[in-house]
């Protein structure tokens, strides 16, 4: 598939991986707007293709079809994007029968190149966040979305890890395998809960540590993750807020971060999908 944001005026700016969007002329597309906040918004280009447009909490919003964007919404094909007085089309489109075969050459490459190894996997997600949107007024919730979402992109990107999909209310992030040590891990759980002691959006954590495939096969953006382990992570979530807890640890990564925090054990615990049963910790 070929992306690319064209403005009402017919220019195009193709999208070859994660477009950052704001006032500053570091962005990837930068509009000289007093309305339009310093880091505004992103387009995230996901592991497994698609594209997601993310809000930073801007003080102006963004409007996605009409609408105020709450949480990060899939984009698709002539989805209109308004950011002050600039407004931007998404546009998708297969790419033209020659270049398919090439593309389809670049992917078979791209399988063959793609690796296998220990990696950090981590899912956050907001917590009551249906309940949240029936009484907090639909301008406040965006930004305290988009600030919040700001705020853990950056704590996780300081220790080289990267939110590699975005989940409605939530996300998943990793740490590239083979270049983060359990200490930079340690220090990004600490900045996430220190986030969790201060912001009003409360917000539950789960870590795990297991072998995947990192495939860049099918984006220009994050690596597609893959294998049995990512499907592991987002099971301990559904276990984390039926304990009732802001962060929990699965066997693999408690033990990697035991020298760094005081873990209490909560139960071992069935996960769908998994045979036995999976100690789980919270820190």
């Amino acid at each position: 598939m070929q992306y690319w944001l064209e403005t009402d005026g017919g220019e195009q700016f193709p999208l070859q991986g994660t477009c950052t969007i704001g006032r500053l002329a570091e962005n990837t597309l930068a509009i000289n707007d007093a309305e339009v906040s310093r880091r505004h918004a992103i387009i995230h280009a996901q592991g497994d293709g698609g594209y997601y447009l993310v809000d930073l909490g801007s003080r102006n919003g963004t409007i996605l079809n009409g609408q105020r964007m709450r949480m990060p919404a899939q984009l698709k094909d002539n989805d209109r994007i308004q950011i002050s007085t600039t407004t931007l089309v998404f546009r998708a489109s297969e790419p033209a029968s020659g270049e398919d075969e090439e593309a389809m050459v670049t992917i078979a490459a791209a399988h063959q190149t793609a690796k296998s190894g220990m990696c950090w996997l981590l899912v956050a997600d907001i917590c009551q966040f249906t309940k949240m949107s029936q009484t907090v007024p639909q301008d406040e919730l965006a930004q305290m979305v988009g600030k919040w979402v700001l705020a853990c992109k950056q704590s996780i990107e300081k220790s080289q890890g990267h939110i590699n999909k975005y989940l409605g209310d939530g996300f998943l992030a990793y740490w590239p395998m083979d270049i983060t040590k359990p200490e930079a891990i340690a220090a990004t759980i600490n900045a996430l809960r220190a986030q969790q002691a201060t912001t009003p959006m409360q917000f539950r954590i789960v870590l795990h540590y297991g072998q995947v495939r990192m495939d860049s096969s099918l984006s220009q953006g994050e690596d597609n993750l893959i294998g049995p382990q990512v499907n592991f992570v987002f099971r301990m979530e559904k276990v984390c807020g039926g304990l009732k807890q802001f962060c929990l640890l699965s066997e693999p990564a408690a033990t990697e971060l035991q020298a760094f925090f005081e873990l209490t054990n909560q139960g071992a615990h069935a996960l769908g999908g998994f045979t036995g049963e999976h100690n789980m910790y919270s820190c």
